[in-house]
């Protein structure tokens, strides 16, 4: 598995292409909302929406506005990771996986009048999503439960 962080909000650092055979098979990206819904608002600093997209990062979030997904608002970028040679869809399941036990339990609806439950948005410091990610990295996430205490 390759990776490196990335700590400006719209870098994106390849995790670790180093050869001419490495392939970018998708961006692992971390937003913040900027919402202006109290109950989103409230948590600045330590709700974050851990996604993948096998696109453009850019265009993934462009209209970030009028997708439930992204709990229809506008998004910051926080973090971005080219993923290379990895099924990023799968490295983004197991993020969501670990850190279940922090996932936002929220319904908002959407432009629609339907009821959405957004499953990507967690509850988290960022810096703990880091090591994740550097857990992911080295292998050693398999050995570790997220504990919320």
């Amino acid at each position: 598995m390759k990776a490196a962080a990335s700590s400006g909000p719209c870098c994106r650092p390849s995790m670790m292409a180093g050869s001419p055979k490495d392939r970018v098979t998708g961006c692992l990206y971390v937003v913040k909302s900027l919402s202006a819904l109290p109950e989103v608002k409230k948590l600045d600093g330590s709700l974050f929406k851990i996604g993948f997209t096998a696109g453009r990062f850019e265009e993934r979030i462009a209209r970030a506005q009028d997708d439930p997904t992204f709990l229809l608002a506008p998004v910051h970028p926080v973090r971005t990771y080219d993923t290379v040679n990895l099924n990023a869809n799968k490295v983004e399941n197991l993020l969501h996986r670990f850190f279940d036990v922090a996932r936002l339990d929220i319904e908002i609806m959407d432009r629609f009048g339907k009821p959405f439950r957004p499953r990507e948005w967690f509850l988290l410091p960022l810096p703990v999503i880091e090591q994740a990610i550097q857990m992911l990295l080295d292998g050693s996430i398999v050995r570790h439960r997220y504990d919320i205490a």
